[in-house]
């Protein structure tokens, strides 16, 4: 069936069309058109609870090989048309949010969706079939809607993407973790006559992505890899680790917390060269609070600022290099 339906999204309605399938579990949603490339699913549609992402939902239509007819989509098309919508698709959707309700994504269900670099999901979707992100290569974040210290399916998530990938948890709009998990690459080695092949991993993201108990992240053997990953991995990929669990600090030990810091100490320059490019207000005070920047670490900051055209950043910066001012100028006088 087709169906057309309204989300608010930035105090601002935005129309969709979806092509869906009612089943005994509730709805599939097997295909979507819209207005914009921040795509929000809603729980219901037309009365019936979203439980699935169909096959190919996202793809580009030449992609497809599930259509349920050729009338549906040349209907739902010419809807979307005369509407001013887009196929929801492929090259063209960036942001794709799906409601709690949602627990199955079906194979290939974002085939091909090269721009596609957040995803935001509930807690309960915990069956990924296959190659359900076959050349999502620009997918970056990974939000899931829960505790960090709670189950969730993030695990077969991570299990499909072996890109660099940054796993928030988000509780009432509010990041309350954030875990980097590093690229890695496979390959197989013949060795022996018989054909048999042996797997070879490169790269720490590999083993990080296992670390779960029973669907809950592992924090402590995470912070645990990171002394290996030192001898690995990339300044940019290690600085990631290290800020994301400095500024969410679950179960986070003492010890970790001084790897951490003395880590990113030691690069600063190099680590403020992504933040400032990234435009990560937020990094930078968090580092002001945790000691780890220090008044010539803020000019450098409000000079990479300057050179790339960062004018909000560049205030906010001055406003903190005041306030450290003050504390400075204070704890001096303080006896």
């Amino acid at each position: 069936m087709i169906v057309k339906y309204s989300v608010m999204q930035q105090d601002t309605p935005k129309d969709y069309a979806a092509l869906c399938e009612v089943n005994e579990d509730g709805l599939q949603l097997l295909r979507l058109m819209g207005q914009t490339a921040y795509v929000v699913v809603p729980q219901q549609i037309d009365g019936y609870e979203v439980r699935s992402i169909g096959k190919y939902c996202f793809a580009a239509k030449r992609d497809c090989n599930n259509r349920t007819s050729d009338n549906e989509w040349e209907e739902l098309e010419h809807i979307a048309v005369a509407d001013g919508m887009h196929e929801l698709s492929g090259e063209y959707i960036e942001n794709v949010v799906l409601p709690d309700s949602v627990n199955v994504l079906e194979s290939y269900a974002f085939y091909n969706c090269r721009k596609l670099n957040y995803l935001e999901f509930g807690s309960g979707l915990n069956v990924v079939n296959n190659d359900a992100f076959m050349n999502c290569r620009e997918l970056s974040v990974l939000a899931v809607r829960s505790d960090v210290e709670a189950a969730t399916g993030v695990q077969y998530f991570l299990k499909q993407l072996n890109k660099g990938i940054e796993l928030k948890f988000v509780k009432n709009s509010d990041i309350v973790g954030s875990f980097y998990y590093s690229e890695y690459t496979e390959s197989y080695e013949e060795i022996g006559p018989a054909h048999i092949f042996q797997m070879d991993v490169q790269g720490e993201g590999y083993r990080a992505r296992q670390l779960f108990n029973d669907g809950v992240v592992d924090a402590v053997r995470y912070d645990a890899v990171f002394d290996a990953a030192k001898a690995l991995e990339s300044t940019y990929t290690l600085s990631k680790m290290a800020v994301g669990r400095l500024q969410y600090p679950v179960k986070l030990a003492d010890e970790a917390r001084t790897a951490y810091t003395q880590f990113l100490k030691g690069i600063i320059e190099n680590v403020l060269e992504w933040i400032v490019k990234e435009q990560r207000i937020d990094i930078i005070e968090s580092f002001v609070q945790e000691n780890i920047l220090d008044e010539k670490g803020l000019d450098t900051a409000l000079k990479l600022a300057g050179k790339c055209g960062w004018t909000a950043g560049s205030a906010s910066i001055i406003e903190l290099g005041s306030r450290f001012a003050q504390k400075m100028k204070k704890s001096r006088y303080e006896f």
